[in-house]
């Protein structure tokens, strides 16, 4: 089977790839791994690079708007927009506390949206918008939405029916992802690039527990496998095999059943609309999964497949899609 949920399945692989041993630490706070940390002490280390990645979408910046983006020097105060981060980090930290228990509510998005300025001003158009707050104003009906089951239910019967999906026995899967790049590292000019490098993943997968996997960076090639009793990883550093840890972790992420049968893996699913996706319609279910990830689905109305899904990761910041 070689299309199964797009670019949702994309990601999953592309998680999926392990890291040298080396990079299997303890999750320390992050004031004991990295230099000059103000604001966010506590903030388990692993979480530092998704909290500057939700910052710098939600400001529609790159890294070196606030940093000094060369090697060894991250962490240097030279730019005033750094200090004023702290600052604007502090701001939401207490409009959360005193407003909403401390939940993340509130997060830089909420005002940036993209830009470097929130938009303060309300935009000239809005002033024509209808007046929610007359009666006579016409109202339009929503379309009713379906259930989530009833929505499930048509996805597999779009893969063909149950039957069909408990036939498949292999799976082949082609993923490309674009990257963030380093240039002029070292030097005054250094800059992260958003997506500038692309990385290329095949997945091979055989039922009961077989896969291999095959990662292309400009670095080299990753090889990842396992052949139902032991682990492995090479690359043009090592050869070696998985750690238990490693090995837990990606036989959790490889079940070749996991996009087949989605409705398994939620614990809550609710419909909570019915967009546009691009020349879509869709419906959007919102979802925990067993092991209480937020995601956020989208079937198309018309056929019932999976044509996106967005897996959240719970950050102190917010939900870092």
């Amino acid at each position: 089977m070689k299309h199964v949920s797009g670019a949702a399945l994309g990601l999953m692989i592309a998680l999926m790839w392990i890291q040298p041993s080396g990079a299997q630490q303890e999750d320390k706070p992050v004031e004991q791994v990295q230099k000059n940390i103000q604001v966010l002490k506590g903030l388990p280390s692993s979480q530092l690079l998704p909290v500057m990645h939700f910052m710098r979408t939600s400001l529609g910046v790159r890294c070196d708007y606030c940093h000094v983006a060369e090697n060894g020097k991250y962490w240097m105060d030279d730019k005033p927009a750094k200090q004023t981060a702290r600052r604007m980090l502090e701001m939401v930290s207490n409009i959360n506390k005193n407003n909403f228990g401390g939940q993340p509510i509130v997060t830089c998005n909420t005002c940036h949206r993209g830009s470097t300025r929130p938009i303060g001003v309300p935009a000239i158009g809005q002033g024509t918008f209808t007046d929610t707050t007359r009666a006579d104003d016409a109202v339009s009906v929503p379309a009713p939405l379906q259930t989530a089951d009833q929505v499930f239910d048509k996805y597999i019967a779009a893969l063909g029916g149950s039957d069909a999906v408990g036939k498949i026995k292999t799976r082949t899967i082609k993923v490309t992802q674009l990257r963030p790049k380093l240039i002029n590292s070292g030097t005054p000019k250094a800059a992260m690039l958003n997506r500038a490098e692309t990385w290329t993943i095949e997945t091979f997968q055989k039922l009961p527990n077989k896969f291999l996997t095959v990662l292309t960076t400009p670095a080299g090639v990753t090889y990842q496998g396992f052949n139902g009793t032991v682990g492995w990883v090479k690359n043009p550093r090592e050869q070696r095999q998985m750690t238990p840890a490693e090995l837990a972790r990606l036989q959790r992420q490889t079940d070749l059943y996991d996009n087949l049968k989605l409705k398994e893996r939620y614990s809550k699913t609710a419909v909570t609309g019915r967009e546009r996706l691009g020349n879509h319609e869709v419906y959007v279910v919102d979802t925990r999964s067993i092991s209480n990830k937020a995601e956020r689905l989208y079937f198309e109305v018309k056929t019932g497949f999976l044509i996106r899904r967005i897996v959240f990761t719970e950050i102190k910041l917010g939900l870092d899609p």
